[in-house]
């Protein structure tokens, strides 16, 4: 009996002097990647960092890969964060015991060499504490939180400009010149203009639904992720440069014919054709859908020029697919916003003359706002 006590306390001492390093201690390391299916920087790291690493180390790291596409990698991370007090969360995070990387440029730069020194250490191997079910993650408050971030604002901007540039703005003055000359009620003004904008809405949506899943299903593609990206920055960038050419030729000349960056001529007359041919009739509703939709094809020409850098930065600004879908919803409501306004005016009776002149009188400023955007936006996607 006295032996067994006598074992039993000299083991209680032995553990008592091992420091507190080796409690929890693993045999393994543990490293938790958070990132995003669709993101060429995910990939990225993965390929060129991680795995060659567990590879490299197979009896020596535990390599957990997270999507944070689905809801419980998203709340597993933001519980991390919490825990190891992530002071600037992003989508792409790298978690050791004790220490962690967060954003693509600091993992790709400082990654490995912070794997390979825990590597060499094994002392410092310790089990990851992960969020326990007893305390829960507020995962809706984090995600709404994540909404709030740059991209909204970005998106709330692109958004606007979309809709009053020059392009969108024509074809807003010949329909409500042609609804002039047509001796239209108010009524029929209103439904028309109510319906058209709804069409417009729907259409301009579904393409950009369209683009927005291409695009996202590619850019688990690396190569194919960078072309993308640097491919809109260099859209982006040159259509800003044109942009402010136009507006300081425009205050120069103060004629719309020295503009580069509008509409064709082919393209405006085919449009003038289609409103007028469909909006005759008696059936006007029908009329409207069937224009709104033609038109707003045609229209895409010249606004897909903000619209498509746009859904880019979308689709990188977060690995969360229904982020960017709510934000298509709110760039859309954004983009036909300007044209339900010019709508409700003109059931007031507002005339195509002064909504002209209005636009001649601020072209100047929507070209400077349209390429400081543009500008904006190829910043954004070279950062990003």
């Amino acid at each position: 009996m006295r032996k067994t006590i006598l074992s039993i306390i000299t083991f209680a001492l032995l553990i008592s002097t091992l420091p507190l390093s080796a409690i929890g201690q693993t045999d393994r390391l543990e490293i938790h990647f958070f990132g995003s299916r669709t993101c060429g920087e995910c990939l990225e790291i993965k390929e060129t960092i991680l795995k060659p690493l567990a590879l490299e180390f197979p009896e020596s790291i535990s390599l957990q890969l997270h999507e944070i596409e689905d809801p419980g990698s998203f709340q597993l991370m933001v519980g991390m964060e919490k825990l190891y007090g992530v002071s600037e969360p992003s989508p792409q995070e790298l978690f050791l015991p004790g220490g962690y990387l967060a954003g693509a440029d600091e993992i790709m730069d400082s990654g490995e060499a912070l794997i390979r020194e825990y590597l060499s250490d094994p002392d410092r191997w310790e089990a990851i504490s992960l969020p326990s079910e007893e305390s829960p993650v507020e995962y809706e408050d984090d995600l709404q939180d994540r909404f709030d971030r740059f991209t909204f604002i970005s998106v709330l901007i692109a958004g606007l400009v979309d809709g009053i540039n020059p392009c969108a703005i024509a074809t807003m003055i010949f329909l409500v010149s042609f609804l002039a000359r047509q001796k239209r009620t108010p009524i029929q003004v209103m439904i028309i203009g109510l319906t058209f904008t709804a069409t417009v809405y729907l259409t301009y949506l579904l393409l950009g639904l369209g683009a927005f899943k291409v695009i996202t299903g590619l850019q688990g593609y690396r190569w194919v992720s960078l072309l993308i990206r640097w491919t809109a920055v260099a859209a982006a960038g040159i259509v800003g440069i044109i942009c402010f050419r136009d507006a300081r030729a425009y205050k120069k000349s103060g004629e719309s014919g020295d503009i580069v960056l509008q509409m064709p001529r082919s393209v405006k007359l085919r449009m003038h054709r289609m409103i007028s041919g469909n909006l005759k009739g008696r059936n006007i509703v029908i009329g409207a859908v069937v224009t709104g939709f033609l038109v707003t094809l045609f229209e895409a020409v010249c606004t897909g020029q903000v619209y498509l850098p746009t859904i880019i930065l979308m689709t990188r600004s977060t690995g969360l697919q229904l982020t960017g879908w709510l934000y298509l919803l709110f760039y859309n409501f954004l983009f036909v916003l300007p044209l339900l306004i010019v709508m409700i005016l003109a059931y007031f009776g507002m005339t195509w003359n002064s909504l002209a002149r209005t636009t001649q009188k601020h072209l100047f400023l929507l070209k400077i706002l349209l390429g400081s955007v543009m500008i904006g936006l190829a910043v954004f996607l070279a950062l990003g």
